[in-house]
């Protein structure tokens, strides 16, 4: 016989473990959701340095940004270029450990993630010329033996400077932080 204090007892552990699996789905829906978000922004971290690196961008980049002579003018046209390539609305990319362009970013370690890339600089030892103008930048793919052919070579185009690529500088270490 089941009496009124028995349904009583049931239904007050029936609520207690009704709370207690309220609050274990609660807590497991919060990791699900935050492994979800980091995969998601990993995922746009990869796209995006994979994206500079295939298109080359990225080297021409790091080559603008060690060619400038101190005046800035090679570092911003880098900055430029990488800036018009990224299309994330929260990111920080650094160099060798130096930030060279942030967007948005406010280095909160528990809302983002980093990609770290590898670039070798696959140019031989010679003279290159930066050429373009304020919408497109283009370092030359040809190496010259000199200074004045690689002047000639461009004359006809509007042209900054040919610089010298020594092999100083093997390979750099490129990180990307996305926040989202």
């Amino acid at each position: 016989m089941i009496f009124n204090s028995d349904v009583l007892i049931g239904t007050i552990i029936l609520i207690i473990g009704l709370g207690y699996w309220s609050i274990s789905v609660v807590e497991n829906n919060n990791v699900y959701v935050d492994a979800v978000q980091n995969e998601y922004l990993f995922d746009k971290g990869i796209s995006t340095m994979e994206s500079l690196a295939t298109s080359g961008k990225l080297q021409d980049a790091v080559l603008l940004y060690y060619f400038d002579n101190g005046d800035e003018i090679m570092e911003n046209k880098a900055i430029k270029l990488l800036n018009e390539s990224i299309n994330l609305s929260s990111y920080k990319l650094e160099i060798n450990g130096t930030t060279i362009l942030s967007k948005n970013y406010n280095d909160n370690l528990n809302k983002s993630i980093y990609v770290v890339g590898i670039v070798e600089l696959n140019r031989s030892e010679g003279w290159y010329v930066i050429y373009g103008d304020d919408n497109e930048i283009h370092i030359s793919n040809e190496r010259y033996t000199d200074f004045q052919n690689a002047q000639m070579a461009y004359i006809n185009e509007r042209y900054d400077m040919p610089v010298y690529y020594s092999k100083g500088v093997k390979s750099l270490k490129v990180k990307l932080y996305v926040e989202g």
